[in-house]
């Protein structure tokens, strides 16, 4: 896949396109039934690109810094293993946000991208002021040759899956919000050298660091699952700070990895969290520490 930001993606240029556009936040199931019809166009021949933002809009339009669900790196990981041709983050300014949707049709998608074929959402905006819909991207298609199709929110529950409304879960119902995402929520970046207490007690660990941006589920320790390679082995994270081995406000992500023994150092990994055993707590010992993750394990081997 090629993926291109910024700058990079400003300038890059093809032809013969099926475009989804959009935020894909999480690309939750809502999306992923987007990028599944935009993926079906390759039997046409055609090269699929997602088109998205590396910045937030509304911290550009309003200083609002809202927290991503995933990270740009994790989003780039997901969309290669759909089978996307290309990931365009293309730059937000304020220079963007003034442009009317017709110059974004002209100039962006039939021009630059050579679009035959867009995937949008129903609540789909875009242009000076939000001023374009689904509708005026419709008008827009006939004028410049390109087909719009458009997809209707998805629910759940009764509920519409939106990034807002994981957004609103992860905390406080993980297991819904896990739903929503179709798939358990990642992490995906480098093992990070630890203090290395895990070998001292028995349960060798790795850590992840975890971008300031991200939003993330209460602390506590999760049954989780890695993906090593072409394998997926069974493990248990802690999402927190670890007090007991160490006086720390960071938030990072340490995983102990069922039947595993190897140097992941540097490497970039896919840890899941599959669902919430209990909470951060401050032991008194590192044995006491011992014991309970012991009863982890076994509670995440009876429940998965």
């Amino acid at each position: 896949m090629i993926f291109l930001q910024d700058e990079e993606a400003r300038q890059f240029h093809t032809s013969n396109t099926a475009i989804a556009l959009g935020k894909f936040d999480g690309i939750h199931l809502g999306h992923q039934m987007l990028l599944s019809s935009m993926l079906n166009e390759k039997r046409k021949g055609r090269t699929t690109v997602v088109f998205t933002f590396g910045n937030s809009p509304s911290k550009v339009l309003s200083g609002a810094n809202q927290k991503v669900i995933y990270t740009s790196e994790e989003k780039a990981y997901y969309f290669e293993k759909l089978g996307v041709d290309v990931l365009l983050e293309y730059p937000f300014t304020k220079e963007f946000a003034s442009i009317s949707p017709e110059e974004f049709a002209r100039d962006c998608l039939r021009d630059q991208l050579g679009v035959r074929s867009i995937y949008v959402g129903e609540d789909f905006r875009f242009g000076k002021g939000r001023s374009g819909n689904v509708g005026v991207l419709k008008e827009l298609g006939q004028q410049y040759l390109f087909e719009v199709h458009e997809l209707a929110k998805k629910t759940l529950h009764g509920k519409v899956i939106s990034s807002t409304a994981i957004r609103d879960m992860l905390e406080s119902k993980f297991h819904v919000a896990n739903e929503m995402l179709g798939n358990p929520y990642f992490v995906y970046s480098p093992v990070v050298h630890g203090m290395h207490m895990g070998h001292t007690i028995g349960y060798p660990t790795i850590n992840q660091e975890l971008s300031s941006n991200k939003l993330t589920p209460s602390p506590g320790v999760y049954a989780s699952r890695v993906t090593i390679g072409d394998t997926v082995y069974q493990a248990i994270s802690n999402l927190g700070v670890k007090p007991t081995v160490v006086d720390s406000h960071h938030v990072g992500l340490e995983t102990y990895i069922l039947d595993f023994t190897g140097d992941l150092y540097g490497q970039y990994l896919k840890t899941e969290l599959l669902f919430y055993i209990r909470p951060e707590e401050k032991f008194k010992n590192t044995e006491e520490l011992k014991r309970q993750i012991a009863d982890d394990i076994q509670m995440m081997l009876e429940n998965s």
